[in-house]
């Protein structure tokens, strides 16, 4: 059976935002089900929709440019395509991008090395450019992270590739890397000392990846 790979490139915001990742996945599922899309499934005994996920937002975080890879057993041009997904989607999620690929692309996640964000600052308050400009000249910044074996202290330098002010916006660009991976939440507060109140205040966007190649042209 034929099988056609399509890359989806949406945003969510508003309070969908706060949806799990596994919560988005069972979402997902029921808007391409609505949208009467031709999916294809694995083989075996549980067959299961070939949908794959880009990398799990940290809940709360909106993304501007988010993506998923969908199989589909017929082939549908991608404006076809796009326009049964709109249909079905919820207001706080737009479509960017619908694109037809070539069967044999990489995933998703095994594209990219790291993500990019957007952090709302706080009205008020000074710049930040003191707080960047100490935190990168470290070679090491500890926080502590809760994990399945308790609270452990991770060294998350290596994980932050870049911090920059553009008024009134802190950009950070950070690892994906599972040995380096970072949420821009633990850097705000090394960097800042802030609360884990005060961080939650703070609106976080993903804004994009960065990848180790050159992605398929996209077009609606």
């Amino acid at each position: 059976m034929n099988e056609f790979k399509y890359r989806i490139t949406y945003q969510i915001t508003g309070l969908l935002r706060f949806l799990s990742h596994k919560e988005l996945m069972r979402m997902i599922g029921r808007v391409f089900r609505r949208a009467g899309m031709p999916l294809a499934f694995s083989h075996g005994f549980h067959p299961h929709p070939l949908i794959s996920f880009g990398p799990p937002r940290p809940v709360g975080t909106a993304g501007t440019a988010e993506q998923i890879d969908v199989r589909l057993s017929e082939f549908l041009q991608p404006a076809a395509l796009s326009e049964k997904i709109l249909k079905q989607f919820p207001k706080e999620m737009l479509l960017n991008d619908v694109a037809h690929i070539p069967l044999q692309s990489k995933s998703i996640t095994a594209s990219i090395v790291g993500a990019e964000y957007e952090l709302d600052w706080p009205e008020g308050l000074e710049s930040p450019t003191m707080e960047i400009k100490n935190f990168m000249s470290r070679s090491e910044a500890f926080h502590k992270r809760k994990t399945p074996k308790g609270i452990k202290s991770i060294d998350i330098r290596p994980g932050v590739f870049d911090l920059e002010w553009i008024a009134p916006k802190l950009k950070m660009k950070l690892a994906l890397a599972p040995d380096k991976y970072v949420r821009p939440a633990d850097v705000l507060s090394a960097m800042t000392g802030w609360s884990d109140d005060e961080v939650k205040r703070i609106k976080i966007t993903r804004t994009g990846f960065n990848y180790k190649e050159k992605l398929p042209d996209q077009t609606i």
